[in-house]
């Protein structure tokens, strides 16, 4: 071949090999753009629906003081449906919105929840716990253990109260006067049933080695400043808030769990939105397995779906970083996992 001839087709072959990572270039800069006006799109389209439902719900709630009484449990049970709908429908807008944009959405769900329950309270109040004493009877193979009729191991405690003192009058304005509270206890077995439990508010606070088990399906469940506890749970019907917690053992099933100040905690999880942590360090987490009689028919009175458990999906609010993985909480190993709780 002639050099000449050479040259020139060398010299074509790389204007040819140029203008083809040319094309390249600005094809992807199209995707990139298309890609981002899509995200956009959608993010656009999650705002306008979700803020739609969001108003509608807020409307029906703040009419209902002027509704008729006979017409107010409809209306608190549609406006709960519809409240768990925008949840669902933000858990699966989660991939394409940013992490303020989730925050706020997430912050809207919670007020409207508040005031649900706090509407629903005024309005429909439940009625006053009524606990029952019941037999104790001791094992003769363990002297330091007790059990009620049918309830494992465990006791039923006196401590539950409901707005008898100054301080317990202030729980009670804070949350609900029907809410059951376990407060102040050391060294304590106690149990809750699903008789007096189902559809009602908990609160556990300022507890210290203290081991609680709580069957049925609790309306939602606060803990405050719980230290070295273990607490076992049946499925939640909406939220789980934990405030203040150290070098416990948690174990439940809910929609949303939100964890603040609090740390060394292994928590067995079912959550059937994304959990979230704030304020948090050495936070374990493992899938929930308790289990105990009747929790199949708990779940469905929960509405919560046995099958969707998002237990290793934490939104870390101080840690917004996507590449790496927040130092705040991880995966308890599998060998360190409670296998049995009895």
């Amino acid at each position: 071949m002639d050099p000449t001839e050479f040259i020139e087709e060398s010299l074509s072959d790389r204007l040819t090999k140029r203008d083809r990572e040319r094309k390249n270039v600005i094809e992807r800069r199209r995707e990139e753009r298309q890609s981002l006006a899509v995200e956009s799109e959608q993010s656009g389209y999650f705002k306008d629906t979700f803020y739609s439902s969001y108003k509608k719900i807020k409307d029906m709630l703040d009419d209902a003081p002027s509704t008729p009484s006979s017409a107010l449990p409809g209306i608190f049970d549609k406006s709960n449906k519809e409240i768990q709908l925008l949840k669902n429908y933000l858990s699966q807008s989660k991939m394409f919105l940013k992490v303020y944009d989730i925050r706020r959405a997430q912050e809207n769900l919670q007020s409207l929840e508040n005031q649900a329950s706090e509407l629903e309270m005024k309005f429909l109040p439940k009625k006053k716990f009524g606990f029952k004493n019941r037999r104790i009877v001791k094992k003769p193979t363990d002297k330091g253990l007790d059990i009620t009729d049918g309830l494992k191991d465990l006791k039923i405690s006196e401590s539950i109260v409901n707005g008898s003192t100054k301080q317990n009058n202030k729980l009670s304005s804070k949350y609900g006067d029907s809410a059951c509270m376990l407060l102040g206890k050391v060294n304590e077995r106690m149990v809750l049933d699903a008789e007096n439990v189902n559809k009602n508010d908990i609160l556990l606070s300022d507890l210290v080695r203290c081991t609680v088990r709580i069957y049925g399906t609790p309306s939602t469940l606060h803990m405050v400043n719980l230290k070295q506890c273990t607490i076992l749970v049946g499925p939640v019907t909406s939220s789980v808030f934990v405030h203040d917690c150290s070098d416990c053992v948690f174990a439940f099933a809910c929609q949303q769990m939100r964890l603040h100040s609090s740390t060394d905690c292994n928590i067995y999880l079912h959550v059937t939105s994304r959990a979230i942590i704030e304020d948090c360090t050495k936070i374990r987490v493992a899938p929930y397995n308790w289990s105990y009689e009747d929790q199949t028919s708990h779940f469905n009175l929960a509405g919560l779906d046995p099958k969707i458990n998002n237990w290793n999906s934490i939104d870390d609010f101080n840690w917004l970083s996507s590449e790496k993985h927040s130092p705040n909480w991880s995966i308890l190993e599998p060998e360190l996992r409670v296998k049995t709780w009895d």
